[in-house]
């Protein structure tokens, strides 16, 4: 049963946001390049710019929900659980159910402390969309 209700979760994930196989929808933010001191002094606007180099750059599913905070501080949204990292980016402009603007979060394994992929929320329109 735990089993079944993990799989629904993840799926929802997928559904909800981008995730990590979307990543070219992201590149629709922008395609600034990442830097953790950048990032610390960004605005909102200005990380959702980086967000697509980010993603580039590391392997988010390789690394643990500690390296997340190192590389991005403390949390600047709420996304399903308060452990989760979630960060607002883009532009404030953009409505979701998490605040104005994109939310960005790593869900992670509690078991492993493992980042399990990306979502960002709502998904980035392409210029195809």
């Amino acid at each position: 049963m735990k089993k079944i209700l993990s799989g629904l979760f993840l799926l929802a994930f997928g559904i909800a946001g981008c995730s990590s196989d979307s990543l070219e929808a992201i590149k629709a933010l922008g395609t600034r390049d990442f830097s953790t001191d950048a990032w610390s002094s960004a605005s909102q606007k200005d990380r959702g710019e980086m967000v697509f180099s980010l993603l580039d750059t590391y392997e988010i599913t390789t690394m643990k929900v500690e390296e997340i905070r190192e590389l991005l501080g403390e949390s600047t949204a709420y996304y399903d659980y308060d452990e989760f990292p979630a960060y607002l980016v883009g532009p404030e402009t953009i409505q979701s159910e998490y605040g104005n603007g994109y939310v960005l979060a790593f869900p992670f394994d509690r078991r492993t402390g493992l980042v399990s992929q990306y979502v960002i929320s709502p998904k980035p329109a392409t210029n195809s969309d």
